[in-house]
Order: C-alpha cells, then sequence, then structure tokens
C-alpha cells in the first residue's frame, strides 16, 4: 500500500515537472533584438542582419529561425538568415518575428558613399577571445559600449570615447575585454583590474614588454616621443606624427618591441634598425604574413587603391578607401592573414578564408592576431 501511494506522489509530481518544462519551453521571448539595429548599404550592396531572443537576461541567437520581412522589397529585399539586399535608394523598416514577439531595425539605401565617422583606432594586443589559436570577428560599438564577439559573447563594457585595448591581462591564454579612457588615464579590464596609467592624447599601446605571458599596461605620448611603460621603464623614442607599431619578435617567443612608423617618410625605427617603406595616408599592418616566416615584416595598406605592399613578399589589391585593415590569424596558422572590414554594410572580408557580415557604422573592429603572450610560454 506505501508503494502504491509513493508511486502515485512521484507520479503526481513527474506530471507537474513536465507541464512546467512545457510552460518554459512555449514561453515567448520578453523581446527580439535585431542586430544592427541600423544599416547603411548602397544600391546593389549586401547585408546581414542577426537576431536575438532575450530571455530575462539571456540572448538566443534566432536569426535562422526568426521570419524576416521588409516594408518596401522594391527599395530592400530580405531573406531567410537576415540577408538583405539593397535594391534602390530609400528607407525601410527591417522585422524579425519569433515565436509572437517582433524586433525591428531600418536599413538605409543612398546613392553615395555614407561619410562614415572616423573611429578611435584600437590598440590591440591580440583577439583571439576562446583561446582556440584563432583570431575572432569582433566589434567595439562605442555609442552603447557592446562588445560583440561573433559565435561567442555579446558584454557591455565602456562608453563613447574610450579606447578599446583587448589582451590577455590574465595571462590565461584568452583575450580580454579591456578599455583605455584618455580623459581620466583609466585602464579597466573587464572582470579584473583598474588603474590609471597615462592622460589624454596618450595612445594606448598594451603588450607584454617584460615576456612574462601577461598584457602590461603601457602609452606612448607622441608630444614626447615618451613610450611609459607601467612598474617596467620610460623611454624616448619617437616624435609628432609618429604612429606606434610595437611588436613580437619570432611569433611572441620574446617581449614585445618599440617601434615607430613614420608616415611623412615612410621610416620604420625599431631599436638601431632603419627601413623606409611605404608613404604618407598609408595604415601600418606589421605582420608575419610570409608562411614560415615568423618575424614581423614592414608592412601598409593603402586606402587610396587598396594596396596591401608585405616587405620582401608581396602586393597584393584588396579593400578599398572607406575599408578597415584588420590582419589577423584566423585560419589559426602562425601566419598572418589579410582582412578589412567596412562598415558601410558590417563586411569581413579575410583574403582567401571567408567574408561574413557582422557590425554596422560607427563600430570598431576589435579582432587582431590570435597569439596570447601566455599561450605562447607553452612548450
Amino acid at each position: 500500500m506505501k508503494c502504491c501511494v509513493c508511486l502515485k506522489v512521484f507520479s503526481v509530481l513527474a506530471v507537474l515537472y513536465f507541464l512546467a518544462a512545457l510552460s518554459a519551453f512555449a514561453r515567448s521571448p520578453d523581446e527580439i533584438i535585431i542586430d544592427p539595429p541600423y544599416l547603411y548599404l548602397r544600391p546593389g550592396d549586401i547585408g546581414r542582419l542577426e537576431a536575438y531572443a532575450v530571455y530575462d537576461w539571456d540572448e538566443i541567437d534566432v536569426t535562422e529561425e526568426a521570419d524576416w520581412r521588409s516594408s518596401d522589397y522594391w527599395i530592400v529585399d530580405v531573406s531567410l538568415g537576415g540577408m538583405v539586399i539593397a535594391r534602390s535608394a530609400g528607407e525601410v523598416e527591417i522585422t524579425a518575428e519569433y515565436e509572437w514577439e517582433t524586433g525591428r531595425a531600418t536599413v538605409y539605401v543612398v546613392p553615395f558613399p555614407t561619410p562614415i565617422p572616423t573611429p578611435v583606432h584600437p590598440a590591440i594586443d591580440s583577439g583571439d577571445y576562446t583561446g582556440d589559436g584563432t583570431s575572432d570577428l569582433a566589434v567595439f560599438r562605442p555609442s552603447s559600449g557592446l562588445w560583440a564577439v561573433r559565435g561567442v559573447t555579446r558584454a557591455y563594457f565602456g562608453t563613447s570615447g574610450d579606447i578599446p585595448v583587448p589582451g590577455d591581462y590574465t595571462g590565461d591564454g584568452t583575450t580580454d575585454i579591456a578599455i583605455f579612457r584618455g580623459s581620466s588615464g583609466l585602464w579597466a579590464v573587464r572582470g579584473g583590474p583598474r588603474v590609471y596609467f597615462g592622460t589624454q592624447g596618450d595612445i594606448p599601446v598594451p603588450g607584454d614588454y617584460t615576456g612574462d605571458g601577461t598584457v602590461g599596461v603601457a602609452v606612448f605620448r607622441p608630444s614626447s616621443g615618451l613610450w611609459a611603460i607601467r612598474g617596467l621603464t620610460r623611454r624616448y623614442f619617437g616624435t609628432v606624427g609618429d604612429i606606434p607599431v610595437p611588436y613580437y619578435p619570432q611569433g611572441r617567443d620574446f617581449p614585445k618591441q618599440i617601434a615607430i612608423f613614420r608616415p611623412s617618410s615612410g621610416l620604420w625605427a625599431a631599436g638601431t634598425d632603419r627601413v623606409y617603406f611605404g608613404t604618407s595616408g598609408d595604415r601600418p599592418v606589421l605582420g608575419s604574413y610570409e608562411p614560415g616566416d615568423y618575424d614581423p615584416e614592414p608592412a601598409v595598406f593603402r586606402p587610396s587603391t587598396g594596396l596591401w605592399a608585405i616587405r620582401g613578399y608581396t602586393r597584393i589589391y584588396f579593400g578599398g578607401t572607406s575599408d578597415q585593415p584588420v590582419p589577423g590569424n584566423y585560419t589559426g596558422f602562425l601566419s598572418d592573414n589579410i582582412g578589412i572590414f567596412r562598415p558601410s554594410s558590417g563586411l569581413w572580408a579575410i583574403r582567401g578564408v571567408t567574408r561574413s557580415y557582422f557590425g554596422t557604422v560607427g563600430d570598431i573592429p576589435v579582432s587582431g592576431f590570435s597569439i596570447n603572450p601566455s599561450a605562447a610560454l607553452v612548450p
């Protein structure tokens, strides 16, 4: 008799648990968020939107499951998976419906290139947010403080005016989200330390300058050529107009080295070494692009023509005027890949590897080389 009572109680509890689970499963999301909330395209451009269902504090990617619609298919066509094609000039509302909730975004199609705000260039020491040895596609959105790492995470950290300075500050082999706030000299690592070092006008140059496997705080002061590395040294190297290009020799087997690029003359200077390569208007993209040669070589990206010129290796045309260079280790190998981020459409184009849409106008790409200093110490 006792066993029968127990079985009945167990059966009732099981039914109640099943009904609760069914109710949770059938629950509608609190809201649907479309990312980016606005997108600028030119006629003929292709872009991509992503949809996220919000449950309490969780966000679930429902891009593929959502029902996408355009308010005017003559201006912008939208298909499964959030792919949008700009057909003619105008403004449309794009909706994504999922579980009876609807998210909205606006797409602007302009006949001429939309002026794109000049972003604050990030000071990236590494861009491997998962620790798998591969560069991740990632953006920082100053307007909201959003850090979005494709397929990994979305976090809010920082605000407008902050300079993103991702790197492995904790020595665990993964890139940490971090910002430098020039107005106060604040360095803040998400889930980690907060220190004050530097001032307005300083350029952050984080890196492992000691070779201990962790990224340290450092700044370059163009007005005086000062390099200040917290807890280590102060040195004068460079002048007004120089761009700091510190680097790791031999695939990060050695500490980071101080170096500058002088666009006015094309000078690259590191220690006593001097090389002339590039000209005014070029963007320095120092890296190890040649397979098997892990010592970085001077390299430039010329936005006016899309030229990538890598000293002693190759000259390739890839990208255009409004594109931002995003070289990195997107294949998981030590040699670097040529890549660009196009803010107007959120396009990431990695030469010979992939084309993906992630981000929008105003976003700052925070993808970079994947070898974190602590990972380089592992035999």
